[in-house]
C-alpha cells in the first residue's frame, strides 16, 4: 500500500486575467486566497498607504507655496474621508465579498487627489503630480492586491481623470497630454501583466496546497488502512511496543485462562466441498466466533486449521474464567447453525487455567503468541473432551464452580500429564 505520488495539473484558465475556468474552483481560490495573502496583508499596506500619503501634505508647501491651502484641502477633504472608510470597511466581513471595489475606491481617491492638485498646481510642479499618478498606477496590484480587471479599470479611469482636468483646469500643450495619458496607460497596463503574474502564481501555490492536502488525505486512509490490519493481527498494546521499540517482545502472567477449541466433523465434510466453499465455512464460523470474543473482551490468538485459540486475562482482566466460559458456552450453540450439511458438526471446547508467557518474537509475519504449560494443557482438554463438550480442568472447575454447574468425568489419562480430574461445564447456575 502506498500514497499517489502525483501532482495535481494546474487547471484550466483564462488568458487575460488567470482566472480559473471552472467557477467553483475560482470560488474555493479566492476564498483561501482571500484569507491567506489579502486580508491581513491589505489591511496594514492601505494603513500605511493612507498615513504617507495624508502625511504627504508637507510636500505641498514646498512645491505649491500659496497653493497649498488648496491642494491640502483638496488633500484632507477628498482623501481623508474616502481612506478612513475604506479602513474601517477592511474590518468588516463584507470586505471579503468587495475587496476588490474597494480597493478601486481606494487608488481612484489617491490619483483624483493627486491629478487635482496637479491641474491647480503651476506649470513646473504640475508634471510632478501627474507623475505620481504614474507610480500610483502601477501599485495597485501591490499595496491593494488588485486583480488584472481591477488594475485595467483603474488605469483607464486615472487616464480619463487626467484628461478631465488638462481640459477643465491645467490645459497643457497637447503633446504634454497626449504623452502624460499615453504613459499612465502604458505604466497601467505593465501593472495588470504584474497583477495577472501574481494571480497566476498564487493559483499555482494553491493547487500546490491542494496535492498536498490530498496526499496527505490518502495518506491518512493507507495509515488508517495498515492501523486496522495490524490491530486485527496484534493486541493495540503490543501494536503501539512494536512501532516505538522493534524487537522481541515478551510479558509473563501470573494466570490466565486458555480456550481451544475444534470443529468436529470438519475434515469429513470439507472432503466433498471445493477449496471456496471449504474457506467460506471456515470463515463464518470463526467470524461468528471473532465476535464472541470481541464482545466479551477476548484475545483470538491464532487459528490453525479448523482449530480456534483464545485467551482471556491477557488485558489484565480477573475474571478471565468466567469470559472464557461464556465465549465456550456461546461457541457451542452458535455452532448448531452451521448444520445444513449431511453431515453434522460440532464443536469440542478444552478450557485449562494457569500462568503464561505471550508476546511476538521473529522479524517478519508477527503473529502474538502464547506460550507455557496452560497453553499445552489446554490444548490437551481439547483433544480428550467430547463433542458438543466444553472440558475444564481442575483449576478452570476451581473459579467457575460457585458460578456454573459442571458434570464430573472424573479422572482421565492425559497425555504426557498423567491422570487429571476433569469437568464439563454446564450454564450458570440459577441462582448465579
Amino acid at each position: 500500500m502506498g500514497v499517489r505520488a502525483s501532482v495535481l495539473p494546474m487547471p484550466p484558465t483564462h488568458a487575460v486575467t488567470a482566472t480559473f475556468v471552472d467557477p467553483a474552483l475560482e470560488a474555493e481560490f479566492q476564498a483561501e486566497y482571500f484569507e491567506l495573502e489579502v486580508k491581513r496583508y491589505t489591511r496594514f499596506s492601505l494603513a500605511v498607504a493612507t498615513f504617507f500619503f495624508l502625511a504627504y501634505g508637507i510636500h505641498d508647501a514646498f512645491f505649491l507655496g500659496a497653493l497649498r491651502e488648496r491642494a491640502w484641502l483638496i488633500r484632507y477633504a477628498v482623501f481623508l474621508p474616502i481612506s478612513v472608510a475604506v479602513l474601517l470597511f477592511a474590518r468588516t466581513r463584507a470586505y471579503a465579498r468587495f475587496q476588490q471595489p474597494v480597493a478601486l475606491v481606494f487608488g481612484m481617491a489617491v490619483n483624483l487627489v493627486v491629478l487635482w492638485i496637479g491641474a491647480i498646481a503651476p506649470p513646473t510642479a504640475f508634471v510632478l503630480y501627474t507623475s505620481y499618478a504614474v507610480v500610483f498606477v502601477t501599485l495597485g496590484p501591490f499595496i491593494a492586491k488588485m486583480n488584472v480587471a481591477t488594475q485595467s479599470i483603474y488605469t483607464l479611469l486615472s487616464s480619463a481623470l487626467f484628461l478631465f482636468f488638462a481640459a477643465t483646469l491645467s490645459h497643457p500643450d497637447t503633446a504634454i497630454t497626449v504623452s502624460m495619458a499615453a504613459t499612465i496607460l502604458c505604466i497601467g497596463a505593465i501593472g495588470a501583466i504584474v497583477a495577472r503574474a501574481e494571480q497566476l502564481q498564487s493559483r499555482r501555490v494553491f493547487i500546490q496546497r491542494q496535492t498536498i492536502a490530498t496526499q496527505m488525505e490518502e495518506l491518512d486512509v493507507e495509515r488508517a488502512k495498515s492501523e486496522a490490519l495490524i490491530l486485527n493481527i496484534l493486541p493495540s498494546s503490543i501494536a503501539d511496543r512494536l512501532k516505538s521499540s522493534p524487537g522481541a517482545i515478551a510479558d509473563g502472567f501470573p494466570e490466565v485462562t486458555v480456550l481451544f477449541a475444534d470443529i468436529v466433523g470438519f475434515t469429513k465434510m470439507s472432503a466433498r466441498m471445493s477449496p471456496q466453499d471449504v474457506v467460506r465455512a471456515l470463515n463464518e464460523m470463526f467470524s461468528t466466533f471473532d465476535d464472541l470474543a470481541d464482545s466479551l473482551g477476548i484475545e483470538k490468538i491464532k487459528t490453525i486449521g479448523d482449530a480456534y485459540m483464545a485467551v482471556a486475562g491477557l488485558r489484565g482482566d480477573k475474571d478471565h474464567a468466567h469470559t472464557i466460559a461464556e465465549m465456550a458456552l456461546g461457541m457451542v450453540r452458535s455452532v448448531a447453525k452451521f448444520n445444513r450439511f449431511d453431515e453434522p458438526i460440532n464443536v469440542r471446547i478444552g478450557i485449562h487455567t494457569g500462568p503464561a508467557v505471550a508476546g511476538v518474537i521473529g522479524k517478519k509475519k508477527f503473529i502474538y503468541d502464547v506460550w507455557g504449560d496452560t497453553v499445552n494443557i489446554a490444548s490437551r482438554m481439547e483433544s480428550h473432551g467430547l463433542p458438543g463438550e466444553v472440558h475444564v480442568t481442575e483449576a478452570t472447575h476451581a473459579l467457575l464452580e460457585s458460578d456454573y454447574d459442571f458434570e464430573a468425568r472424573g479422572e482421565i489419562e492425559v497425555k504426557g500429564k498423567g491422570m487429571m480430574r476433569t469437568w464439563f461445564l454446564r450454564p450458570k447456575k440459577l441462582s448465579a
